[in-house]
């Protein structure tokens, strides 16, 4: 299966995302719909039963243990562009900490479980749309969106006649004790 590791916006985020894309930007060839709104942590490729078992096994342990990952605001407050893959997204002036420990903690529990996975610097975004062959002028409304990751999940990358859409497989709770408002 094709998968990945993320968080995903709750339901009045993901309309309020897309309601934003449709009033302040062009309209684009390919935006990518609102149900496959998410933050990327890990993109794991394909990934066979063997090492999803022991990903899961292992992220299953953290949870369980004195390291769980805390949970943490998401904020996307400027939008992006990407020339070579030609992606339009959001993303955040100011990861939060716990963001970034967490994908540190997943990407290392995704190599230990036989993965490859991509030596780019980490950067929290959302994709808005795909396929933009020049860049989108600057949104007439500034970007604001923020909810508290509380969970995050394993998602598997389905593709059909209708195009790709992105389901939850596994989810995993964040610790609530302490988390942080920013």
């Amino acid at each position: 299966m094709r998968a990945f590791l993320g968080l995903s916006p709750d339901a009045s985020t993901k309309l309020a995302i897309e309601a934003w894309r449709n009033k302040a930007l062009p309209c684009f060839s390919s935006p990518v719909p609102a149900a496959n709104f998410h933050v990327t942590l890990a993109f794991l490729g394909q990934v066979n039963t063997k090492q999803l078992d022991k990903l899961t096994s292992q992220i299953d342990a953290t949870i369980n243990s004195r390291a769980q990952p805390k949970a943490f605001p998401v904020n996307l407050d400027f939008m992006g562009y990407w020339a070579k893959p030609k992606a339009c997204w959001l993303g955040s002036e100011h990861t939060h900490s716990s963001h970034q420990q967490l994908v540190s903690q997943l990407q290392r529990i995704a190599k230990s479980s036989g993965l490859i996975i991509s030596k780019q610097e980490y950067i929290a975004h959302l994709t808005l749309a795909r396929k933009c062959a020049i860049e989108p002028p600057a949104p007439l409304i500034p970007p604001q969106f923020g909810w508290q990751a509380k969970a995050f999940h394993l998602f598997e990358s389905v593709s059909s006649a209708h195009g790709v859409s992105y389901h939850i497989r596994q989810s995993w709770p964040l610790d609530m004790t302490f988390s942080f408002q920013q």
